[in-house]
């Protein structure tokens, strides 16, 4: 009975023509993505770089596609960029690492620790591992990195959000997903084979479950087989294939669904994010200089130096960041104070508590009240320059641990680590320094420097190589994994979101309602 009713699933999602004949298995099961049907949605292929006012009037206004062949051939990194080369004059700088399949296996680790490396040790090391290069450009680059024509006046001019850098050999592989900005991906070396699905068909791609207020999103499907019997809705889904080569650029819309399949010896990429524009002003493409210009010479809103803190996946300051705040003065009768900016978190995160937001909200509102008049208005808002608005990002939005020289107290989860000197100490009777750092590093993919961390705090006070059973006390192993206890942040759950867009919704309507009866005279009340 059960094969029955996937038949008739199948035959409702597929059609007749869907299902192949002797399996009644739907065409393009456990093959890869886009096996289903062949690609029909063509992508539009230019060799010379549109005028601005063009590239808007014909892609990035309709969110469509657009393949410059040739546009990367004139950056100086199209040639210069050899491993040599960024080894030399770039090596000491660092870099975010992922696995060459995006969310499959373990993470890589590198000199500065999980999901970090340096220029010159990743170049010493990726053509023979599990590693691959994505991350933020550090802005001592940017000079060999030309920005395509397309971008160099008008509104597209300031609307550079952020930079990455793709780097690996030998294959790569993302999951489908769509990204929260605009994007000129320009590649400097190697090949990348892409399958884009549009937007208008998301409510199809079976898309995994994410907070309401997050913009990027990905598929639960596998790309490489896709069990059409677990997911029969991708089978409806028009698509685009292409390649892209060395030297040639792809500009990717905002929400753009794409997989993407990453081959050579070298794999090279550069990406300018750029915001989700809903309108272009070309005030000044008549008088400024429409070509190719380098990056360094264009302001970028989140830019990195090579060390510390990354800034990937920031807001955009303007439409992102300004424009939210005046919908909040907006919102707050003409001011906003700390206390509306509390009430405004506890409703957009309600997975953190009072204290938690208060304090968040306290020093969010201090990085933007500059003349600490306890609030601001219209006016201070538009006042505010990209530092300030930086540094009301910073606390304002949540860290993304990967971004940080800290991400394996993150991914090497505290429980794991326990059940791991556990089992070693019953098995032994105790605990060995070389014991536990082989099992953190084989077990859980973790470094030496971090496991040796652990250790040291578990004899501090006592030294040695040794750790009887009866003294791994709860106490002691709290105090050993502190600092992966204190990262340890409360989860949103589809049910707290579903809650989150009523009170949203609610709270909205309140303070419409407050400003409608406000706009009245007491006469007329």
């Amino acid at each position: 009975m059960e094969g029955l009713w996937k038949f008739l699933l199948l035959l409702a999602v597929c059609g007749p023509d869907g299902i192949t004949g002797d399996s009644a298995l739907p065409v393009g099961h456990l093959q890869p993505l886009g096996g289903h049907r062949p690609p029909d949605v063509p992508i539009d292929e230019l060799y010379t770089i549109p005028h601005p006012r063009e590239f808007w009037d014909k892609y990035v206004k309709h969110e469509k596609p657009v393949i410059l062949r040739g546009a990367a051939k004139n950056s100086p990194a199209f040639t210069q960029w050899t491993d040599e080369y960024l080894k030399e004059k770039y090596g000491k700088l660092e870099v975010r690492l992922e696995g060459k399949r995006e969310k499959n296996g373990r993470l890589p680790a590198g000199v500065k620790g999980l999901g970090r490396d340096t220029i010159e040790h990743f170049i010493d090391t990726y053509h023979d591992r599990d590693a691959y290069v994505v991350s933020q450009l550090p802005s001592d680059m940017y000079h060999e990195v030309l920005v395509q024509p397309c971008l160099t006046c008008g509104t597209f001019r300031n609307s550079l959000v952020e930079i990455d850098l793709w780097m690996s050999s030998n294959g790569g592989s993302s999951i489908l997903h769509k990204d929260a900005f605009n994007a000129i991906n320009c590649l400097y070396k190697g090949t990348k084979h892409w399958k884009m699905i549009e937007y208008k068909y998301e409510h199809l791609i079976h898309k995994a479950w994410e907070p309401s207020r997050e913009i990027g999103g990905y598929s639960e499907v596998n790309v490489h087989s896709v069990d059409l019997l677990k997911h029969p809705n991708i089978a409806k889904v028009p698509w685009s294939n292409f390649t892209i080569h060395g030297g040639d650029c792809l500009y990717l819309p905002k929400s753009y669904y794409h997989q993407v399949e990453s081959v050579g010896d070298v794999n090279l990429a550069v990406a300018i994010l750029f915001a989700r524009l809903e309108k272009f002003d070309d005030f000044d493409c008549d008088t400024q200089k429409v070509e190719f210009t380098p990056l360094s010479d264009f302001e970028v809103m989140w830019n990195w130096e090579g060390f510390g803190n990354m800034t990937m996946g920031h807001a955009d300051l303007e439409m992102g960041i300004r424009d939210q705040l005046h919908e909040l003065v907006d919102e707050g009768d003409g001011k906003l104070t700390k206390d509306f900016i509390f009430q405004l978190l506890m409703m957009e995160t309600p997975e953190f508590d009072e204290e938690f937001n208060m304090d968040k909200a306290e020093r969010a509102f201090q990085a933007v009240d500059s003349s600490s008049k306890g609030y601001l208005d219209s006016d201070d808002v538009d006042a505010l320059d990209w530092d300030a608005l930086r540094a009301f990002t910073l606390v304002f939005e949540n860290q993304e641990p990967s971004n940080t020289e800290f991400f394996e107290y993150t991914v090497t989860y505290p429980d794991d680590i326990v059940d791991v000197i556990v089992k070693l100490a019953k098995k032994n009777g105790q605990l060995t320094r070389s014991d536990f750092i082989d099992a953190y590093m084989t077990q859980l993919g973790g470094t030496e420097k971090y496991g040796t961390e652990i250790f040291d705090r578990l004899v501090e006070g006592q030294g040695g190589d040794v750790v009887p059973v009866k003294d791994l006390k709860p106490e002691r192993l709290d105090y050993a994994l502190h600092n992966w206890l204190i990262r340890i942040k409360p989860e949103m759950t589809p049910e707290m979101d579903e809650e989150r867009d009523e009170r949203s919704k609610e709270f909205r309507e309140n303070i419409h309602g407050l400003s409608d009866v406000q706009q009245h005279t007491p006469d007329e009340l």
